[in-house]
């Protein structure tokens, strides 16, 4: 079969995005419509047979650390090639990777998560990138079966959340004011130690179009708001990307972000897609997604980097990460 390598644009960028939609891992972090959120430069890169794309890239080269290149851009969880035909084997898969690959082999640096439980690694690796493997969770069940298999603790929190939200103690709304999701990012990321980068993620959020992203807002009479979740999803699954909360002392309300995944959980199994909460093998972080009914699954992440800077950087990021586990 012949391989045609091109470089998409205009009008074609409709015929990736329905790649995208039909590839069993194609995820909504692979189409244009979600890039353009983070920027509107975005080089797709397809191979065809008989003129149909059985693989490619949606790349948006950034700059990070003042390095320029396929940076995994700012809260996208999947951000990769993609291959797919019926009648491929594993050596054409290889070969169609190996043919982006080269088109993009002159980047100071190019750093892609595979989506979960999709690809072979090997291309990347006889290319030379370093690979590693996190860990994200997921569930997958309809939702009976998921409330029936809940933690017992847990499904008791959430009944009490469900009473408050019954009697008009909790309000759950779709619409948040920018200025105030902005203040909530700066609250949470100040008391969990992370830099929220709250000002691009409230523009992500504000732009970002009810038909790939849900938006849930929980609001109490008492307290005010309380918090928000942005959960993108495509045809396949709902993604957990920003969850943002106040610190209230309140015994029921201090767990509200139960309420909160709950709701995009139940958004999720109730349209036949699978909820994947992005997991991070942090052990309160990771005992929680269990404890929430998340399975556990692979995601590999592949790197390239020819720029000292970046080999010192990450160095220095390896050696902080060791002296925080002694």
């Amino acid at each position: 079969m012949s391989l045609i390598t091109r470089q998409l644009e205009g009008s074609a960028f409709a015929g990736w995005n329905d790649f995208v939609d039909r590839h069993p891992a194609g995820t909504v972090f692979h189409t244009t419509g979600w890039l353009t959120l983070i920027d509107p430069a975005i080089e797709i890169i397809a191979v065809l047979a008989d003129d149909n794309i059985i693989a490619g890239a949606a790349l948006v080269k950034t700059t990070k650390h003042k390095i320029s290149g396929y940076h995994i851009p700012p809260y996208t969880q999947y951000f990769s090639p993609l291959y797919m035909h019926d009648k491929g084997s594993l050596t054409e898969e290889h070969e169609c990777i190996k043919a982006i690959l080269e088109k993009i082999k002159d980047a100071n640096h190019i750093d892609f998560k595979l989506p979960k439980g999709h690809q072979s690694i090997l291309p990347y690796h006889w290319k030379g990138f370093e690979s590693a493997v996190s860990i994200t969770h997921i569930i997958e069940a309809d939702l009976p079966a998921y409330l029936a298999n809940l933690n017992k603790n847990k499904l008791r929190e959430l009944k009490k959340l469900q009473s408050m939200q019954a009697s008009g103690e909790i309000i759950v709304e779709h619409d948040i004011k920018e200025p105030e999701l902005v203040h909530l990012l700066q609250q949470t990321s100040e008391r969990k130690g992370f830099d929220a980068r709250s000002a691009f993620a409230a523009k992500l959020v504000m732009k970002a179009a009810d038909t790939f992203a849900r938006k849930i807002v929980i609001r109490s009479k008492e307290h005010g708001l309380l918090a928000f979740g942005f959960f993108p999803y495509d045809n396949k699954a709902v993604y957990n990307l920003i969850n943002a909360s106040v610190r209230v002392k309140d015994p029921v309300l201090k767990t509200i972000n139960l309420l909160l995944l709950y709701q995009a959980i139940e958004f999720a199994l109730n349209s036949g897609r699978t909820f994947d909460f992005e997991g991070s093998m942090l052990p309160g972080v990771e005992s929680f997604c269990r404890l929430m009914g998340g399975k556990q699954v692979p995601v590999y992440r592949v790197q390239k980097s020819p720029s000292l800077r970046y080999s010192l950087l990450k160095a220095a990021r390896q050696i902080k990460n060791d002296r925080k586990k002694i």
